[in-house]
């Protein structure tokens, strides 16, 4: 209903009355103020009417044949579809308690014959305002309540949320206080297993240098003296003393890369290349090797560390070699904020099914065939981790092998120290 519908006009009115005469002279006096009017001459006539098409207002006569006005409004209200249309009662009775049983059965006003033209205009105006006001109102009751239904159930979602992140919090919670306990625990162990290694191969040195001394005696002094078997056998003793004593040094330097490392600083890789070309000088010579090396970038690390890493590399290229003479190349180009090394050879190559299985401490390929310790490319492995970066091989059976590592540049550094201060924040 609109507000001209709540004043009065365009509002559909149902008359019922028993009298033509009345009937007609109210449609008239409606129809001039601007009413839709329908009029019915009986009670049974004014409920269908009413159901078929709900009036906003009924004017309702009491005294007519066979249904009343009383039975009529009673019938009304009990309909759960007419129960809210505004009944006035017009009536020639005057009497108190005919006043009072009308409004009884549901009346909302009372209008004696003969009426006044301007009353019942008021009166009219008066209950369909009323009557748009009590719809308004439902009509917002009702959406409060759905309103206040959707606001419960957005609460009630989230708290549930509010739950399972609380929940989710705690397990985070737990979970990183069992890493932190496990990290602890694991850095502990394997301080005490650095500090064990340490202790045990010093230890071990000392009587290794014993037996290999006496040995050594033995052969000089039993020259003359001694068959070629027992020649042998001592020479077996040298031998083994030599190796033992490079696998200890080999075991003493991995267990100190987990020692606090020298200060990092900026390195030239070039620089690096030549120094561990001149600790493998008689290697590099005995083998006829050639080792050649493109323009290096400037590097941040540990010197010593990746002398050793570029040491182990190219040693491991002379050593796993084939027939002709080694020839080994280093190079390296920047890819993002990270410089990506290379060292390749013409050796033997390996299957590259293998390509993970060697940088395992102590896993060697060709144990029979080729000395060495299985801690070589570890200790590699370790180097290049600990400055950041990662190492791995490509490689093909008879074809050579080529070794690639990364190594962060100076952005790259400072947005890893970035990363790991807010991953891990004091």
């Amino acid at each position: 209903m609109n507000s001209d519908q709540m004043m009065g006009n365009l509002a559909d009115i149902l008359i019922v009355d028993d009298e033509p005469n009345n009937l007609r002279l109210l449609s008239n006096l409606l129809k001039q103020q601007g009413y839709k009017v329908r009029a019915v001459l009986s009670g049974e006539m004014a409920l269908s009417a009413a159901k078929l098409m709900q009036p906003e207002l009924i004017l309702l006569d009491i005294m007519m044949p066979d249904m009343d006005g009383y039975h009529v409004c009673h019938q009304l209200k009990n309909n759960s579809e007419t129960c809210q249309i505004p009944v006035i009662f017009v009536s020639a009775k005057d009497q108190g308690f005919d006043k009072v049983r009308a409004f009884a059965v549901g009346g909302v006003d009372y209008i004696t014959k003969p009426f006044q033209v301007e009353e019942v205009i008021a009166r009219i105006n008066c209950h369909l305002k009323l009557n748009y006001l009590q719809i308004k109102l439902e009509e917002q009751n009702y959406q409060l309540q759905v309103e206040m239904c959707q606001r419960n159930a957005a609460e009630k979602a989230l708290q549930q949320q509010n739950e399972h992140l609380r929940q989710e919090i705690e397990r985070r919670q737990i979970t990183e206080l069992a890493l932190q306990k496990a990290n602890q625990e694991l850095a502990r162990s394997n301080a005490d297993l650095e500090q064990f290694a340490a202790i045990a191969s010093h230890d071990l040195r000392s009587p290794l240098a014993t037996i290999n001394g006496y040995a050594q005696l033995l052969q000089m002094c039993g020259k003359g003296q001694l068959d070629d078997k027992s020649n042998e056998f001592v020479e077996q003793i040298i031998k083994l003393c030599d190796r033992t004593d490079l696998l200890i040094g080999e075991l003493l330097s991995y267990a100190h890369l987990n020692q606090t490392p020298e200060q990092f600083q900026l390195l030239q890789s070039d620089r690096l290349v030549q120094q561990a070309q001149e600790n493998l000088a008689t290697e590099i010579y005995q083998n006829k090797a050639e080792v050649t090396y493109d323009a290096l970038p400037t590097i941040i690390g540990t010197e010593s560390q990746f002398v050793q890493l570029f040491q182990n590399l190219i040693e491991n290229a002379i050593k796993y070699r084939r027939e002709e003479p080694p020839r080994i190349h280093v190079s390296a180009v920047l890819q993002d904020h990270d410089y990506l090394f290379s060292i390749q050879d013409n050796g033997i190559g390996i299957d590259e099914q293998y390509s993970e299985h060697i940088f395992q401490i102590f896993k060697r390929l060709h144990a029979q065939d080729y000395p060495g310790t299985g801690i070589g490319l570890a200790t590699c492995r370790k180097i290049v981790e600990q400055h950041g970066g990662s190492i791995w091989l490509k490689s093909e059976v008879g074809q050579g092998s080529t070794f690639y590592f990364t190594v962060p540049t100076a952005k790259g550094v400072v947005e890893r120290q970035m990363i790991a201060a807010i991953g891990h924040p004091n």
